[in-house]
Order: C-alpha cells, then sequence, then structure tokens
C-alpha cells in the first residue's frame, strides 16, 4: 500500500492574521500526519491556488504572480513527497520525514554525514569505532577540505590511496581509513540521498578497498609452555601479564577488553559464560555467548588475580571501576593492555620466544594449536566468537560443555 498525499488547507485553529497555515497530510493505513509548508493564505485565496483558472481577469499583476507562486510552492513539495515515497521499499512515517525534511545541500557534505554519525557512536558508548571514524575524517580532509558524495569516484580513491602510500602510510591504513568512508556512503544510499546505481564507487571491476597481508602471530605450543612456566614474583606486573596472556590463551582467545569486562555474574558454575563487547551492542543473528571452561590453571588465574568482594555486578579483576564513561573506560582498558603487552615482550625475550610477543598472539595461538591438534573448524569459530560462519552456520548450534573441557587438554599438552 502505498500512502495518499495531499496539500490541504488546515481550518482547525485560524492565525492571528485570520488565514490558515496549508500543510502536508500523509494518510497511510488510517494514520494522518501534516507537515507544515509554512504559506498561509485565505479562504478565497486557496481556492484560487488549487484552482488558477478561476483568478479573475482584473486581479493586479502582482497577485496573479503570488498566487502563481503559491501554486509551484504546493507542486513541488506534492512532487519530492511522491518522489521520495517512489523510492521507498517500504513507507515509515520516520524514514518519510527524515527524507523530507533534508537540506539537500548539506546532506551532500561528507564530512556533515562524519560527524553526525561519530557523535551517534559516542552516544552508543562505541569510543573506538568512534576514534577510527574521526580519524579517517581527519584523514580525508587534508587530502579534499570540501567533499561531497558525487566527489567520491573510483578516481578519486585511487589518487587518495595513491597520496596516503607516498606519505609512508601502509596499505592496511588505507583500509583502516576507507572503510568508515565505505560505510557511511551505504547509509547515505539506505537514506536516499546518493543511488547505488550511480554513485557507488566500491566493488569488483571499480574500486577495491585493500587489506594487508595478514602476517601469523601464533606461538608453538613449546613457546607457549615457556610463557606458562615463567616464574614471576607474585603482585607485580610480571605476574600479571603471564596470568592475563595465559587466560587469554586458554579462555577461548578471549581479548583484553572482554577480560577487563568479565564480572562475578559471569562464572556460572564450571564456566565462564559472556558475550563479547565486540558484538553485544549489533543485531549480528549469529553471535552467542562464549563458554570457557574453568579448569585449574584458569581457577588459579582467578584466585591469584581476582577482586576481594564477589558481587554478581563487581568486576572480577581490578582494571575497571564501576560508572565510568566510555571514554574513561576505552583508555583504563587500553592502558591495561598496554602494561601486559610491555611486560610479556620482556618475559617472552628472558624465555627465548624470540617473537614479538602481544595479547593478540594468545588469540592467534588459542586457534592455531587447536586446528593443528585436530579441532573441527566450527568448534573453533564458535570458541572465538565469530558471528559470521557462511560455510557452517546452516547446521551450527552450539557444542556441548563436555567437549568444550576437551579444548583444555589439547591446549596444555605441553604440561
Amino acid at each position: 500500500m502505498k500512502p495518499q498525499i495531499k496539500i490541504i488547507h488546515d481550518m482547525r485553529r485560524t492565525k492571528v492574521s485570520g488565514k490558515y497555515p496549508l500543510k502536508l497530510r500523509v494518510t497511510f493505513l488510517r494514520v494522518q500526519k501534516y507537515y507544515p509548508v509554512r504559506i498561509d493564505l485565505t479562504v478565497k485565496q486557496f481556492e484560487l491556488v488549487q484552482n488558477p483558472g478561476n483568478i479573475p481577469k482584473q486581479t493586479d499583476t502582482a497577485t496573479k504572480r503570488q498566487l502563481k507562486e503559491w501554486k509551484l510552492i504546493c507542486d513541488a513539495i506534492e512532487l519530492k513527497a511522491t518522489d521520495i515515497i517512489e523510492r521507498m521499499e517500504e513507507f515509515s512515517f520516520r524514514l518519510f520525514e527524515k527524507r523530507l525534511f533534508y537540506n539537500r545541500q548539506s546532506a551532500q557534505d561528507v564530512y556533515q554525514w562524519y560527524t553526525g554519525t561519530i557523535k551517534k557512536m559516542r552516544s552508543a558508548g562505541k569510543v573506538g569505532t568512534a576514534s577510527n571514524y574521526q580519524s579517517s575524517m581527519q584523514s580525508l580532509k587534508v587530502f579534499s577540505p570540501k567533499l561531497n558524495f558525487r566527489d567520491i569516484t573510483v578516481e578519486f580513491l585511487k589518487e587518495y590511496e595513491k597520496g596516503l602510500l607516498s606519505e609512508g602510510k601502509s596499505i592496511t591504513t588505507v583500509g583502516i581509513y576507507l572503510r568508515p568512508l565505505r560505510a557511511i556512503l551505504n547509509e547515505a544510499i539506505a537514506e536516499g540521498i546518493i543511488s547505488r546505481e550511480n554513485h557507488y564507487p566500491f566493488g569488483k571491476r571499480m574500486y577495491q578497498i585493500p587489506s594487508g597481508k595478514n602476517i601469523k602471530k601464533a606461538l608453538s605450543l613449546d613457546e607457549i609452555s615457556k610463557l606458562f612456566h615463567y616464574e614471576a614474583i607474585p603482585g607485580t606486573w610480571w605476574e600479571k601479564a603471564r596470568d592475563f596472556f595465559i587466560l587469554s590463551y586458554l579462555g577461548n582467545g578471549i581479548n583484553m577488553k572482554d577480560i577487563a569486562l568479565l564480572q562475578y555474574q559471569n562464572i556460572d558454575g564450571d564456566f565462564i559464560r559472556f558475550a563479547r563487547a565486540k558484538t553485544q551492542n549489533t543485531n549480528r543473528t549469529g553471535s552467542r555467548p562464549i563458554s570457557i571452561y574453568i579448569s585449574e590453571d584458569i581457577k588459579s588465574i582467578i584466585v591469584r588475580q581476582k577482586t576481594p568482594t564477589a558481587q554478581p555486578e563487581n568486576f572480577l579483576f581490578d582494571i575497571l571501576q564501576p560508572n565510568l564513561t566510555p571514554d574513561r573506560e576505552r583508555s583504563l582498558i587500553q592502558q591495561f593492555t598496554k602494561m601486559v603487552n610491555r611486560y610479556i615482550k620482556l618475559i617472552a625475550h628472558d624465555v627465548g620466544v624470540n617473537k614479538p610477543v602481544t595479547t593478540y598472539y594468545a588469540r592467534h595461538s588459542f586457534a592455531t594449536i587447536l586446528r593443528k591438534s585436530g579441532a573441527s573448524t566450527e568448534l573453533i569459530s564458535e570458541s572465538l566468537g565469530h558471528s559470521n560462519i557462511k560455510t557452517t552456520a546452516s547446521y551450527l548450534d552450539s557444542f556441548d560443555d563436555d567437549t568444550k573441557k576437551e579444548l583444555q587438554t589439547k591446549l596444555m599438552n605441553f604440561t
């Protein structure tokens, strides 16, 4: 069903001038909404605007011109509303209003879209993603201080990439800067500001965002064993770095942010169950809680590093405090990760692991060692919390807890 639109003379309330406002009336599924046209007319004036052929011949030229101008404005608004409705796959008043009141000039401004998106992300607590968009916008502004959607062509993107590479930026950085831009374009297309057919430069046979070569960051079982058996002085960052690295490795590759956000209520008997911070605020259909079996080794780490007050809503580890702003939370997690990385590198050097070990190695090592030990790709994917497994989504549901307990044996074959 399509909405019905009409310019009406709203005579429900008389203005001081004795005139009534014109409004655009939209009717859909028996719901009517009215939108201002910003023209006030008398009853006689409205009749003549609706029927220009009835304008008396003796009417002066200025009045005729004014009546015709009002008629043109009304026709233009009806035409715009009709065009918006025709372009909508499914009508909603919210989206109709958004498109109706767009300032077309400002709506084409890429940087205004960036600013609005960054503001929404910060309001939602997505500080890290907002920071990525901010960096992307700043880089583009250096290359092109003013930028409209129609300026973003295949040639523009190639020149932008060429400019970044000439400055010594890596292919990976190019990708990091361009993915937010692509997302902004997709949003503008969804809102009807630009058309995909005429103004979308990404994709096959057009411009493809480059991706850096994936450098493997996995340790062998022997190298993991050396880190695991490192003797650290209790209560020091050496002990913390070792413990949290091993917790990440044994705990399904859990990252430092998710470790920091764990609460006592995430402990469910012999398991830690949680949703990844990366996916819990999205609508991804494939995401599900991650379950980590609390082996004796993980239990020992929890005992050493946990906070003393075991209330359900309290953080499990002393990394964050309650009621932090998103910016402060991000800052503390970054500082914590930085310290773990600093000391795990020192530990790796001390035990003869000649790799630039970071917490990222724990996640990669978890997946790599399980794969080499014969664990199925489906089990590894679920354990890592991946939410988009195209090849397995048709039958992957959930592995039982006994199967997940077996992970610990494979991961600890060095002991």
